[in-house]
């Protein structure tokens, strides 16, 4: 789709402020009048690339806290050894610096030659940094045939326009990041509300998402890795909307023909939020958070570290939270039980490393748990079996897999 106010020329010889003022209204106008943000930034690049007389423009999204190129919009000739580097090439060229200038692209060692005379067809280039929101910022670069410097004026124009860009992807970012979750939260809020229903399993979810969420912390993950996974554990079992009330009240005394219906649960659940792209980091964890260490778990029988580390510290947060409060036919384990039985099965059942961390995890916060202090003096009566109990679990595992 074009827009009319788009489309308009000043004449060749009109006043050059003349021409930015009004191109940088008619942007301004687009903007609040709700237009596509793709065709806003395209229609920056494209006036840049003519007002400037430039040889092409690109306006790239930028994601720091992932280092990642998110996309990217251009204009004019097609220079592959700027439009297909990798976000760390990129920021190598340009430095972070809020204005960067390359008098000499066709010689700078920072620029890769990716194309056979796209390189020498480049002289100067300037690059300019824009914030946009969290972790989003834009980078704005005009490259020209010769060496050319930005005149002040000129500045004044490309940083104007990148700003106006910068302000549309910011209102579309805040826009989509406030409807995500809230869609997020009905969800949650559904499943929860479901798992309300039978008074030993309510609350479950929410415990199994704070422990693991505490752990994923504890283990030095990035703060977005930390609220997938606590995301992840507030929907692990999202896949038991599908099952009868009748095989979840039975849990721990099921007939052979009811617990290989149980274990669909994590499939069930992940194709249940499948459609919801929003979702998405979300699925893999769902799927395997009842795959075990040692190979034995399910639906996969995935072993080690082929199972994503949150679906890894999902597994030993739901069995710990599990083994406390019990189930209908699941004996209540106290503290020190419960503690044990993750120490018997580490590098079996469990990732070693997630229960040492859930262990300091506990530590450091008995709260989590209303143990009264009872944490740390169980702790330090199993650390001394800590060492010599792991041996023995990896040396079973590795018994089990020279057997496959």
């Amino acid at each position: 789709m074009t827009f009319p106010f788009f489309q308009s020329r000043e004449p060749a010889g009109a006043d050059p402020y003349k021409r930015y003022f009004k191109l940088f209204a008619r942007i301004s106008k687009a903007i609040h009048s709700g237009t596509n943000t793709r065709e806003v930034l395209k229609s920056i690049v494209d006036h840049l690339t003519d007002i400037l007389s430039a040889k092409g423009c690109i306006f790239w999204i930028l994601n720091h806290a992932e280092e990642r190129i998110e996309t990217r919009i251009s204009s004019g000739f097609h220079y592959q050894s700027l439009a297909q580097v990798e976000f760390s090439t990129l920021m190598t060229i340009f430095d972070r610096e809020p204005v960067v200038f390359i008098d000499d692209a066709r010689n700078d060692p920072r620029i890769p030659d990716l194309e056979r005379l796209g390189k020498k067809r480049v002289g100067s280039v300037t690059g300019l940094f824009f914030s946009i929101t969290g972790e989003f910022r834009g980078l704005l670069a005009v490259y020209f045939t010769g060496k050319k410097r930005l005149a002040p004026m000129e500045i004044e124009l490309v940083t104007a326009l990148g700003e106006q860009g910068a302000l549309a992807l910011g209102r579309t970012l805040s826009y989509d990041r406030e409807m995500v979750e809230t869609l997020r939260q009905i969800v949650e809020g559904f499943v929860l509300a479901l798992e309300a229903k039978d008074e030993q399993t309510h609350g479950h979810s929410v415990r199994v998402a704070e422990f693991a969420k505490r752990v994923a912390a504890k283990m030095g993950l990035g703060a977005r890795e930390v609220e997938t996974i606590f995301h992840a554990g507030l929907l692990h079992d999202i896949g038991k909307i599908g099952m009868e009330d009748a095989i979840l009240e039975r849990l721990g005394a099921l007939s052979l023909k009811d617990m290989d219906r149980i274990r669909k649960h994590p499939v069930i659940g992940a194709r249940i939020i499948k459609p919801l792209r929003f979702l998405d980091e979300l699925g893999p964890l769902i799927l395997s958070h009842h795959e075990r260490f040692d190979g034995s778990g399910y639906p996969d029988g995935k072993r080690g570290e082929a199972i994503p580390l949150g679906a890894r510290i999902l597994a030993v947060c739901d069995a710990f939270e599990t083994m406390l409060s019990g189930r209908s036919h699941l004996e209540r384990l106290d503290l020190y039980d419960a503690l044990t039985h993750l120490l018997h099965q580490a590098n079996l059942g469990f990732d070693p490393a997630v229960v040492q961390a859930l262990f300091r995890v506990l530590e450091d916060d008995p709260t989590l748990i209303d143990a009264q202090g009872a944490v740390g003096q169980c702790i330090k009566v199993l650390q001394q079996d800590i060492a010599p109990i792991a041996q023995e679990n990896l040396l079973k595992q590795q018994m089990l897999l020279h057997t496959f």
